[in-house]
């Protein structure tokens, strides 16, 4: 059990001073003084509400996860306990609710949301990848939908009003005691999507929202405020934090762009559940100043988060919190663990044999484990680029490291495994560049920190005790150092193409040397498996980087 300070010094009547996290005896919150709100949080779904095999735990021999079906009976059973026990409960979602499986991508989220429906979320809050069937398909989730989407930061360009799907805030009540959620999307949702899917859509920051709101919630006698953002809690948030105070000391802008920076410059605010960077956290983050705390879950539908938080009833403020698991905040869901609900099981295999026709029949194998990596070489990363390459009859192909989402065990091959490797519906595109064009991308993706590229077609030496644009040594093209005037066939995706994930020069190139050839990327990498199957993973020094 944890507690705040504050609750149990107004309780007795003493100065309110900044509150601190300790240890207490569940016994020091009575229910006649304080009110349990049972919550369960979730983050960064991306469709896995299906039966799915934990090959984190095991790639070789995964033990089964359950999904919805095992999340859902274990969300009604302590709905229905709060509620036999007169206590609050909460369902949120902190965004990413449905892009990634079969299941969500080729119901564009209507499967998901359905789930949703069935287990009674209360909120969620509007991801990144909700975007990627554009804003009227978000907008038809939001109608489908029996709970609201929250985005207190997303505004029309032609109107100047808040998004007319989304809504900022919902007030809860709780036998007279108020809970405020105040949801914002991610501000940096335009550079992860493609222009006509945000068409129209202007994206304040979180800050922004924050400061317009906030106000408005707490004058409505809510003392406690929950904010649901996507934004995130750095993979190690004591190294986060101090990055963020060493460059705020420097005279570096706040970028509203993580959860430990709005928690740090937004007081008010209680809690925070995050997502976006699929890294789960048992403990909160407490901000050293203002003592707001940040809950973070795992992605893919594994895990589910649970706290109880206990709220002052004289004051409506938030008194402290404890867990149900003795690990911390969050489990998993393994099947050997927890029963499913059949009803929803149901439910969830319609939209499964629906999305995933052929999805399980061979296509080819893999001579041993065919391994991903977030820098450098790596089986995967030159699989893919090698398929996009072929598909398009290109001389070179490009790719970033964050569109390879998945490993493939060896042995069997099918296009449900292609699916986990690239789950978005990207395809690829072909451009004729000059030589002096495509060193300029590469000295683009290896300036400063950027880990660089995945490359097809070409051997590329870095040096990077170079300074920034001087640090491509080598640069060949089949076997031949790279001519700057001549014109190559470069194959990229049509997401970078637009000028994410850092490839904005891409945006520069005449429409006339675009060949947008229609082929979809994960159909290219089942194409290239099936012709040459077995597939030998290997690396062969394409790119060699020296850090």
């Amino acid at each position: 059990m944890k507690h705040r300070f504050p609750i149990i010094v107004l309780f007795l009547a003493i100065t309110v001073l900044q509150s601190i996290l300790i240890g207490a005896n569940s016994a020091e919150f009575p229910d006649d003084e304080f009110l349990k709100v049972v919550t369960i949080f979730t983050n960064d779904i991306h469709g896995g509400i299906d039966r799915s095999e934990a090959s984190f735990i095991n790639p070789d021999f995964p033990p089964m996860l359950g999904g919805g079906a095992v999340a859902g009976r274990y969300i009604m059973q302590k709905r229905q306990e709060a509620k036999e026990n007169g206590w609050g409960f909460l369902l949120i979602d902190a965004g990413d609710f449905y892009q990634g499986t079969p299941l969500g991508t080729l119901s564009e989220g209507e499967a998901v949301i359905e789930y949703m429906n069935t287990v009674q979320y209360d909120v969620l809050t509007v991801g990144n990848h909700e975007f990627d069937n554009g804003w009227k398909n978000l907008k038809r989730l939001s109608e489908i939908a029996e709970f609201p989407f929250l985005a207190a930061n997303l505004y029309r360009l032609s109107t100047g009003e808040l998004a007319e799907f989304v809504q900022p805030y919902i007030i809860k009540e709780y036998q007279g005691i108020k809970i405020g959620i105040i949801g914002a999307t991610l501000s940096s949702t335009p550079s992860m999507s493609f222009p006509e899917h945000v068409e129209d859509m202007n994206f304040k920051t979180e800050i922004e929202a924050l400061e317009k709101y906030l106000p408005e919630v707490k004058a409505q006698g809510v003392y406690t405020v929950i904010f649901l953002t996507h934004a995130w809690l750095a993979y190690d948030p004591e190294i986060g934090y101090r990055d963020m105070m060493k460059k705020l000391s420097e005279g570096g802008p706040i970028t509203n762009t993580s959860a430990q920076e709005i928690a740090h410059h937004v007081p008010g605010i209680d809690i925070i559940f995050s997502g976006h960077l699929h890294k789960g956290f048992y403990e909160p983050w407490e901000d050293p100043v203002n003592h707001t705390l940040i809950f973070q879950n795992y992605a893919n539908g594994s895990n589910l988060g649970h706290v109880n938080f206990y709220i002052h009833r004289k004051t409506g403020t938030l008194a402290g919190y404890d867990f149900v698991n003795d690990a911390g905040a969050i489990f998993t869901l393994f099947e050997d663990d927890f029963l499913p609900d059949t009803n929803i099981a149901k439910k969830i295999d319609y939209w499964v044999q629906k999305a995933e026709a052929g999805f399980d029949e061979v296509i080819g194998s893999a001579t041993a484990p065919i391994s991903r990596s977030g820098s450098g070489e790596s089986p995967m990363g030159n699989l893919t680029v090698d398929a996009m390459r072929i598909s398009a009859n290109a001389d070179i192909a490009f790719s970033n490291y964050g569109g390879v989402r998945a490993d493939i065990s060896a042995g069997p091959i099918t296009p449900r495994r292609i699916f986990s490797v690239m789950p978005f519906g990207n395809r690829i595109v072909a451009v004729k560049v000059r030589g002096s064009f495509l060193k300029a991308l590469v000295e683009d993706r290896v300036s400063g920190t950027s880990r660089g590229m995945l490359v097809s077609g070409t051997e590329i030496v870095i040096d990077r005790s170079k300074p920034d644009g001087s640090r491509l040594v080598s640069f060949k093209i089949n076997g031949e150092m790279i001519e700057a005037d001549r014109y190559y066939t470069l194959a990229i995706s049509d997401y970078l193409a637009e000028g994410n994930s850092g490839y904005d020069r891409l945006t520069t190139i005449s429409p006339d040397q675009i060949n947008y050839t229609g082929i979809l990327f994960r159909q290219a990498i089942i194409d290239y498996i099936k012709r040459n199957s077995p597939i030998i993973p290997h690396v062969d020094g394409r790119w060699k980087d020296n850090k």
